[in-house]
C-alpha cells in the first residue's frame, strides 16, 4: 500500500476543522501528575560537554546577552541507565529522562536509547509524566527512540491493578512529536492528551488499565500517525472502558488517525463516543476488539471495531481505506451518533454486524458510502447515500475475489519506517470483478476507476 500520510493529513486536518471543545466528562478530575517543568541544578551540561561530541548548545546564561538571538535548539541524550550527574551530550554520557525533560524547551530533541524505563509502582498511588511545557508550531519538542530502537515506558502496574487518572504519559503541553516509543502498564490510560497540535508516531499502547491514547477535555489537532493499540484492559469496570485508541467526549478539532492498528482491546478498537468534533481515520485497522483473551471473569467489554459516535451527539466522522473484522458486535459502528458519517473505500468482514449504520440521524444529514466492501456478515444502513458498495454495485463479494482472507496477516511486524505491513490480506485478485468498479472519491487510484474495498491494485 502506497505511503500517502503527508497529502492525507493535510486533506484531514482541513475536512476535520471545527470549534474548540469543553471540559472533561462530568466527576471527572485533574489528576495529579510528575510534574517536571523545573530543571535541577545539573540541567545544564558541564561546560565543554556537548561541544566535545560536536553538539551546537546555547548556554541561555542568567544574564541576557545585549543583543536578542534566537536559541539554538539542543539534542539531550538519555538512557534506562542514565544520571542526572552526566552531561547528557551523548549516550556515553547519558541523561535519565527526568532530567532531560526538565531541560528542554521549544525546539529541544530527547533521544532515547533503546531499552525499558521502568517508571516505580507503589501500590495506590498515581505514577504519571507530565509534559507540561508547549513548543510552537516551528519549533517543536521532539522525544524520539534512537536508530529504530524501541523506548519502553513500563509504568509496573501489575494485573488488574489501577489508579484513576494514573495516565501513563499526561499531555497537556502542544507542540510535542513523541516517535518510537512503547507506552505499557499504566494504572489507568496510557497516554491522555488534552493539549494542541501533538503528534505521536510509529508508538504502541499496550497491557495498560484503560485505554492505550485517549483524546480528551479539549485536546485537537493530534495525529495519530503509524501507531499501535492492543490488549488493553480495564479492571474497574472488567473490560467496558479500555479501547485501543479514544477520541471523544469533549475532544476539540483537528484530530486524525492515519496507518493505526487495533486490537485485542476489551471493550473497542477506535472509540469516538459522544465526540463533538470530527475525527478523521485514514488507512486504519481494527480487530477481535471486545473479545476476552484475560479470563478474569464477568467480562463486559462492547466488541466494536469503530465505534463513531454516542450519546447522541451529532459528529461527521469520515473513513477512508479502513478495515474491521472479527467483532462480537459492530464493525463500523454508528452507535446513536446523530451525524451522518462518510465511509469510503472500505472492508468490514466477519463481525457481528458489519456496517452498523441504522440509527436515526438528525435532520438534514446522511451518512455517505461509496466503494466499500461487506463480507461475511450483514449489514444495518438507514439514512444514508450509497454508491458502488459490494451490496449495491452489482457484484456480490465473495472469497474468490482475495488474494488472502488469512487475518493473523494483520499483525505482522511493521516496516522498518513504521508504516502498515504489506500482505495478501484483503488484496484483490486482478480478475475480481471489483477492480475497477467503483466510483471516483477523490482518493488517488490506478486503471480506469477505483477499485472496491481498501487496498487499490497495482
Amino acid at each position: 500500500m502506497r505511503n500517502r500520510s503527508v497529502r492525507y493529513t493535510l486533506l484531514s486536518l482541513v475536512l476535520a476543522g471545527c470549534s474548540l471543545g469543553g471540559c472533561g466528562p462530568e466527576g471527572s478530575e485533574e489528576p495529579e501528575t510528575l510534574s517536571l517543568d523545573e530543571p535541577t541544578a545539573s540541567a545544564e551540561p558541564p561546560a565543554g560537554g556537548a561541544e566535545r561530541l560536536g553538539i551546537n548548545v546555547d548556554r541561555r546564561d542568567a544574564t541576557p546577552a545585549p543583543t536578542a538571538t534566537a536559541a539554538a535548539a539542543r539534542t539531550y541524550y538519555v538512557s534506562p541507565t542514565g544520571k542526572s550527574t552526566n552531561t547528557g551530550a551523548g549516550f556515553d554520557s547519558a541523561w535519565d529522562f527526568k532530567t532531560a525533560l526538565a531541560a528542554v524547551v521549544a525546539g529541544d530533541t530527547i533521544l532515547l536509547q533503546g531499552g525499558t524505563y521502568a517508571i516505580p509502582y507503589t501500590s495506590g498511588e498515581k505514577n504519571t509524566i507530565g509534559f507540561t511545557k508547549s513548543g510552537q508550531s516551528d519549533k517543536r519538542i521532539t522525544i524520539s527512540s534512537y536508530n529504530n530502537a524501541r523506548a519502553v515506558f513500563d509504568f509496573s502496574f501489575p494485573e488488574q491493578a489501577w489508579v484513576q487518572d494514573s495516565f501513563g504519559f499526561h499531555v497537556t503541553g502542544s507542540y510535542w512529536t513523541f516517535k518510537g516509543i512503547d507506552i505499557t502498564r499504566a494504572g489507568y490510560q496510557g497516554a491522555y492528551v488534552t493539549g494542541s497540535y501533538n503528534t505521536f508516531e510509529n508508538c504502541r499502547f499496550y497491557e495498560n488499565r484503560n485505554t492505550g491514547l485517549e483524546i480528551n477535555k479539549g485536546g485537537n489537532h493530534t495525529t495519530v500517525i503509524n501507531c499501535d493499540a492492543f490488549r488493553n484492559y480495564d479492571p474497574k469496570k472488567l473490560g467496558s472502558m479500555a479501547d485501543g485508541f479514544g477520541p471523544k467526549q469533549t475532544m476539540g478539532p483537528g484530530n486524525v488517525f492515519i496507518g493505526c492498528r487495533a486490537w485485542e482491546n476489551s471493550d473497542d478498537g477506535y472509540d469516538a463516543f459522544d465526540s463533538p468534533e470530527t475525527v478523521v481515520f485514514k488507512d486504519s485497522w481494527a480487530f477481535r476488539n471486545g473479545v476476552d483473551v484475560w479470563g478474569y471473569g464477568g467480562f463486559t467489554g462492547n466488541g466494536n471495531g469503530f465505534k463513531i459516535g454516542g450519546n447522541y451527539a451529532q459528529a461527521n466522522h469520515q473513513l477512508t481505506n479502513c478495515v474491521a473484522f472479527g467483532h462480537p458486535k459492530k464493525g463500523f459502528d454508528q452507535n446513536n451518533n446523530t451525524g451522518g458519517v462518510i465511509i469510503y473505500n472500505s472492508i468490514a468482514y466477519k463481525n457481528g454486524t458489519n456496517f452498523g449504520l441504522g440509527n436515526p440521524v438528525n435532520s438534514g444529514q446522511k451518512h455517505i458510502l461509496k466503494n466499500n466492501i461487506s463480507l461475511g456478515a450483514s449489514n444495518s444502513i438507514a439514512n444514508s447515500t450509497e454508491q458502488k458498495n459490494s451490496w449495491n454495485s452489482g457484484f456480490s463479494a465473495s472469497s474468490a475475489d482475495f488474494q488472502s482472507l488469512d487475518t493473523n496477516l494483520a499483525t505482522a511486524a511493521r516496516n522498518p519506517d513504521g508504516s502498515l505491513p504489506a500482505t495478501t490480506l484483503f488484496r484483490l485478485k486482478s480478475t475480481s470483478a471489483l477492480v475497477n468498479a467503483g466510483v471516483n472519491v477523490g482518493l488517488p487510484y490506478n486503471g480506469s476507476a477505483p477499485d472496491l474495498g481498501a487496498f487499490e491494485t497495482p
